[in-house]
């Protein structure tokens, strides 16, 4: 990192054009959230001093919460802000899926069967997040043993993942049974079929079926933010989130 001081405006913009990668919306939460912590520690744009300098001051004089400092920080020490940037959203959107998952299931008093399969979808590609699509998965790679819900041969940890992915079993279960069957309109190679989700005729679902999904989990958020399941993915792989 240079130790040359240079105008605060113009490192900002150097911080800015280290996210041009994302998304506006994003970009500007960012550089919001970089010139909260410039008026914070009393600095004007117009002055002059070094990452260090500039780091060190707004160590000393944090913005209030709520501002999203942590990947200017990340620039100014030198990390990249892109994969500070990147931690820093997958945590939020691990805590938000855990959150309305949790909500969905406390506020659903008769959930549909497309609402189980929604919510067990999505737990699933959240447990398991190395395995690949749910929607091609065996019926036989999900167990309940007592209190346990397992999931791949690992236990789920997770309360709301857990629970979402045990009613689902429970109605895999049921609408296997010929008078469940009938009476919710399932045909026989539903019933019989080898997939944990099986689609109208027994084979897999379509490749739409987890996006929708979380369209339907998302209704009511900020439309400029479209969570995707491959964003969900990675959020919760258990491996370090790779740069950009």
């Amino acid at each position: 990192m240079s130790a040359q001081a240079k105008a605060i405006s113009e490192v900002i913009k150097d911080f800015e054009q280290s996210i041009r990668s994302l998304k506006p919306s994003t970009r500007r939460v960012y550089v919001a959230g970089a010139k909260a912590a410039i008026r914070a520690a009393g600095l004007e744009l117009s002055q002059s001093c070094s990452h260090d300098e500039l780091l060190a001051f707004i160590r000393t004089s944090p913005p209030e919460d709520g501002a999203r400092v942590t990947p200017l920080l990340a620039f100014l020490g030198g990390r990249g802000a892109n994969r500070s940037v990147l931690k820093e959203d997958f945590t939020g959107l691990q805590n938000w899926v855990i959150q309305t998952l949790g909500k969905q299931m406390r506020l659903l008093k008769n959930p549909s069967i497309t609402t189980r399969r929604d919510l067990a979808l999505i737990a699933s590609v959240c447990a398991a997040p190395a395995k690949g699509p749910p929607r091609k998965w065996p019926v036989s790679c999900l167990k309940i043993r007592g209190q346990e819900v397992m999931l791949w041969d690992a236990r789920i940890e997770e309360p709301c993942f857990a629970l979402a992915l045990r009613l689902w079993h429970a109605w895999r279960e049921r609408l296997a049974r010929p008078d469940q069957r009938r009476l919710y309109r399932k045909s026989l190679s539903w019933s019989q079929s080898k997939l944990l989700f099986p689609g109208p005729n027994g084979e897999s679902l379509a490749r739409t079926a987890l996006h929708n999904a979380l369209r339907r989990l998302s209704a009511g958020r900020d439309r400029s933010y479209c969570v995707t399941p491959e964003q969900i993915r990675v959020a919760f792989l258990d491996e370090e989130i790779p740069p950009l």
